[in-house]
Parts: C-alpha cells; structure tokens; sequence
C-alpha cells in the first residue's frame, strides 16, 4: 500500500517480514505423505491449488512439504490489504527475493512510478525478471481467499498462467477457489490440485492423530 507525502512524493508501507515466514511445524503433527507426493507434483505444472474450508490443515500441509522439498520456497501470508495491486507486488516480490535476492528489479523500479503501469504491463516485464533468474522456485500464497474478487491481482496472476514459465511454481492456498480459469488449466495439464476429499484424514491418520493429542490408542476397527 502506499501514502502520498505533503510534497506530492509516493512511499510504500514497509515489508512485514512476519509476513514472509512459513508456520512453525509440531513435531507431533500427522504425517501427510500421501499427500506430499501429490504436492511434489507442483514442479510439473505453473499452479497448485489448495483448496478447502477453513480447519482442513491446508497452510500446515504446504508448510511440511515446503520443509521436505528439495527446491527453494519462497511464502507469503496474504490478508485483505493485499488486494491492491501495488501493495501485493511489493510483498510478492519480497518472498521470491527471499530465496533469489535481487531478481525483479526491473518490476520493483516500476512499482516506485508516480501512476502504476497496466496489468499487462507489469506481468509482462515480471514475467522476463522470473524468467531470468539462476534457478527454478516456488512461491507459496497462503489465504489468497483474502484477496477481494474484483481484485486487478487476479488479472496479473492469470497472465503469469497465460504464460508459465520453468523458473516459477505457484502454490495457492484458499478456502475457496480464485476467480482463475481452472477448466483451461485443468485441460491444458497446467494445474495441480489438492481439495477437501484429498485432505481429510485417512483411517489410519486419524489413528495417529488421537493417539499424539490424546493419548488415546484407536484399535483398526
């Protein structure tokens, strides 16, 4: 977000680095393996989404295979503020410099434009910057159901879709799903998805879920 000065100057608000660190994981927590294997599937495709109801343990699921993944993940908790486009793009480009410090620098000297250009401006010269850096990453949007509908990121997010790159994978974490064209993703093999039939515990997870908060030991029947 940003504020006009008595001069007519632009500053943006400062980076909440709170904002670009992963939950902390128990270490009682249920292993989601089953699940990790679907998630590893996230470096095949330009978008994961994670979609479910509050409570289904999307944020922790992401978190454990962020933890286990072999590439560099990059995460940022969204919240309401975000939907402008400005202030999202400040915070995006602070995660992907988390893990490729100094990539994006020709995006971030547009962001400190008097009049912000187009959407399709911004993805266009965002686009070449991700596409230039040293090494292939994920970024993690964590509560992207945040985002109000009629937000111009949906536009930007759906141009990077339009024209995924191998140096970035997305990973969208929301209670429900974004205004994105899932069908187009889905057809063209561009779309990962883990939902709420995905999350729920297995017999056996549920097992191990009793027995590490409870103490309670669950018999297979």
């Amino acid at each position: 977000m940003e504020h006009d000065l008595s001069d007519g100057a632009r500053v943006l608000e400062p980076i909440l680095r709170t904002k670009l660190h992963r939950p902390q994981l128990d270490a009682a927590l249920v292993d989601r393996g089953r699940l990790i294997g679907v998630m590893n599937r996230t470096d095949e495709v330009p978008l994961t989404l994670v979609s479910a109801p509050a409570g289904y343990g999307k944020s922790v699921l992401v978190a454990q295979w962020a933890e286990q993944h072999d590439g560099p993940v990059a995460w940022l908790s969204l919240d309401a503020g975000d939907s402008e486009l400005r202030g999202f793009l400040q915070y995006f480009l602070a995660a992907v410099d988390t893990v490729s410090p100094g990539a994006c620098d020709t995006t971030r000297e547009l962001l400190a434009a008097a009049s912000l250009a187009p959407v399709r401006v911004l993805a266009g010269y965002l686009l070449n910057d991700l596409e230039a850096m040293d090494a292939p990453c994920s970024v993690v949007l964590d509560d992207y159901h945040r985002i109000d509908p009629l937000s111009p990121v949906h536009d930007l997010m759906l141009r990077l879709f339009e024209h995924p790159l191998a140096q970035l994978h997305l990973v969208v974490v929301t209670r429900r799903d974004p205004p994105f064209d899932l069908p187009s993703l889905r057809a063209g093999h561009r779309l990962n998805e883990v939902r709420l039939l995905d999350l729920r515990f297995t017999g056996h997870e549920t097992s191990e879920f009793l027995s590490a908060t409870t103490d309670l030991a669950v018999s297979d029947e």
